[in-house]
């Protein structure tokens, strides 16, 4: 217990006159053996009585608006602490709209790639159709060239009768000298095919990325907004947090009005006190004094911060919000 804690239980309750142990809390005649006259109470007791009252009433003005700034405080720490968690949630939705726009951008350039290769096999399929040289239609020629596959594995499956496979090959003999007359008059007709496959082929992979691209795109925009309505979330929950602040520091200021009347009444009662000789421990004053000047300080700071648009942190809060130990 500090030497102002046992001050303010002595001064909570009345003075005891009795016994050897209490003569230093007594009147000056009283100290010297002397009886104050009967139903009379001498001055120096009565100064002392109002004194102590005065700092019970004090302590008790003072700590009522300890309360209040305690209050303000933890209104404070709830307001940081919904805000942390509403930017741990934020920070969640922000790398999904991260991962989503780098993978749009892989399939982007993914799909960009695909269409300058169907942009240069239709032009090479235009230079190649452009070649003539053959009286057969290409959609004959693809029918000639069924025909022949289907009847040339026919004949490699198929047990034929010796009639049937003489006719059969006799067909298929037609059929590959249409097929290599066609070729023949048109050479370019197998690379024409080959494109044409690899063409099918590309535009499918572009079809492909694309549709990735739109998926990742609707779910980046999707996380993005997401992250913004948070975003608008903590703006509320800060300005919030930076009106109780300031309220913080209007108290924090009356508090520091009540602590110093209860300081100044309380050194006058130690001071009557040490007139009668009441020993008092001095060790914490200094101590105080210097506290309290650094709690000055600091609160000039605060506020210079909080009109920049800064925060006041928790240990700030509770450094200015110590002298309520006394």
């Amino acid at each position: 217990m500090t030497s102002e804690e046992k001050e303010e239980v002595r001064a909570s309750g009345p003075v005891n006159h009795e016994g050897p142990k209490d003569r230093a809390s007594a009147s000056p005649k009283e100290a010297r053996g002397e009886k104050a006259p009967k139903g009379k109470k001498s001055v120096t007791s009565e100064k002392l009585e109002e004194l102590r009252g005065k700092v019970k009433i004090l302590k008790e003005e003072r700590d009522a608006l300890n309360a209040k700034l305690r209050s303000k405080r933890d209104s404070i720490m709830g307001f940081y602490g919904e805000i942390d968690k509403l930017l741990k949630e934020a920070k969640k939705h922000k790398e999904v709209r991260d991962e989503a726009n780098k993978n749009v951008s892989e399939n982007k350039k993914r799909r960009d790639e695909a269409n300058s290769k169907i942009a240069e096999l239709n032009k090479r399929l235009t230079e190649l159709k452009k070649q003539g040289g053959s009286s057969v239609s290409r959609r004959d020629y693809e029918k000639l060239k069924e025909e022949y596959d289907k009847l040339n594995w026919k004949m490699q499956t198929t047990p034929l009768s010796k009639d049937k496979e003489r006719v059969a090959v006799r067909r298929l003999e037609e059929l590959e000298a249409e097929v290599k007359g066609y070729e023949a008059a048109r050479p370019a007709e197998k690379e024409i095919i080959q494109a044409e496959r690899e063409l099918k082929k590309v535009r499918n992979t572009a079809d492909s990325h694309h549709g990735k691209l739109l998926k990742d795109s609707e779910e980046g925009e999707k996380a993005h907004a997401e992250m913004h309505e948070i975003y608008k979330k903590v703006d509320a929950k800060r300005e919030k947090a930076k009106k109780v602040e300031e309220e913080f520091l209007e108290i924090k200021k009356t508090v520091d009005d009540a602590h110093a009347k209860f300081v100044e009444v309380l050194n006058e009662l130690r001071a009557e006190e040490d007139k009668l000789g009441i020993a008092r421990a001095r060790e914490k004053k200094v101590e105080a004094e210097s506290l309290k000047r650094k709690q000055d300080e600091k609160e000039v700071d605060l506020l210079a911060e909080l009109r920049k648009g800064g925060v006041i942190k928790t240990e700030d809060l509770l450094f200015l919000q110590s002298t309520d130990k006394d």
